[in-house]
């Protein structure tokens, strides 16, 4: 496993695990959620914010944004942020 992918995996685990609390917060259900936030992780990896949009907006930093709640794997973390930077 390379770098960037532990890293991909940790932050997965993290949103993973602040989802529930931003769920609840928002008061989502397992059939809706009402959250509308997003997190925002650059190509390594990293997570830079949660829930900041205006910031992010026309900044010319490779930063996805990615929908919460998310609960899934480094992997599929690796592939959004890939999908949503590149297209």
């Amino acid at each position: 496993m390379t770098s960037t992918q532990a890293q991909f995996d940790t932050s997965a685990d993290y949103l993973k695990s602040i989802s529930k609390d931003i769920c609840a917060d928002n008061g989502c259900t397992e059939e809706e959620h009402v959250c509308e936030s997003y997190a925002y992780i650059d190509l390594g990896g990293i997570v830079q914010d949660v829930c900041a949009s205006d910031y992010w907006r026309g900044s010319p930093a490779l930063i996805a944004a990615i929908p919460m709640p998310f609960d899934g794997s480094g992997e599929e973390l690796v592939k959004a942020v890939e999908e949503d930077i590149f297209g």
